[in-house]
């Protein structure tokens, strides 16, 4: 897979608004035409799981840890699972985690 795609992919996955928690493949395929349906869907897939883990992680850590201790554990766990996430993304989706944690 595509790293540049899969980030692509992982910014849809976590816009705002009417699109929030939304499937990507419709907005992803209009980036990358050349896509299968199986293709899409694998990316669907993937984007989503890496956000869910994302946001779960901060969730598990957020009464236990500072602020500090959470970004730096949650950036070396997401890396290690998903070493294709960029930093750009990573601290996006780090901001997001913290803010519904937060909540």
């Amino acid at each position: 897979m595509d790293n540049d795609l899969l980030n692509t992919g992982l910014n849809l996955a976590m816009e705002w608004g009417k699109d929030w928690l939304k499937p990507i493949q419709s907005r992803l395929v209009i980036h990358y035409p050349q896509l299968s349906p199986d293709e899409l869907d694998r990316y669907n897939t993937l984007c989503q799981e890496a956000m869910k883990f994302g946001h779960d992680l901060i969730y598990s850590l957020h009464n236990q840890h500072t602020t500090s201790e959470i970004q730096s554990y949650f950036r070396s766990q997401l890396k290690e699972k998903y070493p294709w996430v960029s930093d750009e993304n990573l601290g996006r989706l780090f901001s997001q985690g913290m803010y519904y944690a937060m909540k």
